[in-house]
């Protein structure tokens, strides 16, 4: 299997509202295979692919911003002060290897520490082996420059393992392209939108923008999801490895139209694959925003699994992302506009 194009989306440095380098990998993979690109105010991009123009408006969504930092101050003996963009677990700001990325591009390399008090990080800094303010000046470290986890994507052991930084959303960007991708020798009854989403790591902004400018009909969002205890793997973690995509029942951003679900779950049979059936009452995706859209839009989502995540390795299995991709082309392929009658049927039921 070929992953240079995911490889390129994980190795890409990307906090909210600074996304270009996302933008620039899936504008240079994708550019050819859309019928038109647009951006929405805050820069998600969308790809558009018509098969039917008379059938429905499909919005599949995943983000491109990571968790990260932001330099908040530099003192006078060379320590950058860093505020977390996202929520950024505690122990991945504990001697980590992570890089600054300079206004005009330059990647500065350090490593990442914090005073760890009562359960939480507090003051997180880079090292950069500096002794004065003047020495990181002189390097082009500004306030406000971007710093992210400095993890290199990677094949490791097992057959179809991967692990790299910032999973959490690339994996459904990578999703979103190998959708569009081979959409270019098939007929659907509908049109595709694929957005990629800015800023969902501190407010699921991108989404509610993008979906506003769409007015798609209904929406797919793709996220990821982990478990607090990877080696858990009773009813409880319904996010393993190797078992397939999620369906996401319930969030504490949005609970999600049932007709969808019912769909979904009928896409991945008629697809045969597995699906593991998950909710959770912590967090959110761009789904909570993109279902308030005008007069409010039919909502699914769906993640895959990865063990540990906003921190600086994720590891997930290729096998969980093909099964994504076949499952979300059984879903193009059959909806059309009698589907989204019967999705937002709200009448009495007999």
């Amino acid at each position: 299997m070929s992953l240079e194009f995911l490889e390129r989306l994980s190795n890409a440095d990307a906090i909210a509202a600074n996304e270009q380098e996302v933008r620039n990998v899936m504008i240079d993979e994708l550019e050819s295979y859309a019928d038109s690109i647009e951006y929405d105010g805050l820069g998600s991009i969308i790809f558009k692919k018509i098969g039917n123009v008379e059938g429905p408006k499909i919005m599949i969504c995943a983000h491109m911003d990571e968790v990260g930092f932001i330099v908040r101050n530099i003192t006078d003996h060379g320590q950058i002060i860093l505020m977390p963009v996202g929520g950024v677990k505690p122990l991945a700001q504990m001697m980590q290897k992570v890089r600054i990325t300079t206004d005009t591009g330059k990647k500065i390399d350090g490593i990442i520490q914090a005073k760890y008090l009562n359960d939480a990080a507090d003051e997180a800094y880079v090292d950069i082996g500096a002794q004065t303010r003047e020495d990181v000046l002189s390097l082009g470290i500004e306030i406000g420059n971007m710093v992210t986890f400095s993890s290199e994507f990677e094949r490791i052991n097992l057959d179809n393992l991967i692990i790299g930084k910032a999973f959490d959303d690339r994996l459904g960007c990578y999703v979103m392209g190998e959708l569009l991708k081979r959409l270019n020798d098939m007929k659907h009854p509908n049109t595709i939108y694929f957005v990629a989403t800015s800023s969902e790591e501190v407010g699921i902004r991108g989404a509610k923008t993008a979906s506003y400018k769409i007015d798609p009909h209904v929406v797919f969002p793709i996220d990821v999801a982990c478990f607090n205890d990877e080696f858990i793997t009773d009813y409880r973690n319904k996010r393993q490895i190797g078992h397939g995509m999620i369906q996401t029942n319930f969030d504490r951003t949005l609970s999600p139209n049932k007709k969808l679900i019912s769909f979904i779950r009928e896409s991945a049979l008629n697809a045969k694959k597995n699906l593991q059936l998950d909710m959770f009452n912590k967090g959110g995706t761009d789904g909570g925003e993109a279902h308030k859209c005008r007069e409010g839009k039919p909502t699914a989502v769906s993640c895959i699994p990865v063990r540990y995540g906003h921190c600086a390795y994720s590891i997930a299995n290729y096998r969980d992302i093909q099964d994504t991709i076949d499952i979300f082309i059984n879903i193009i392929k059959n909806f059309d506009q009698e589907k989204y009658k019967e999705v937002i049927n709200f009448g009495r039921m007999k």
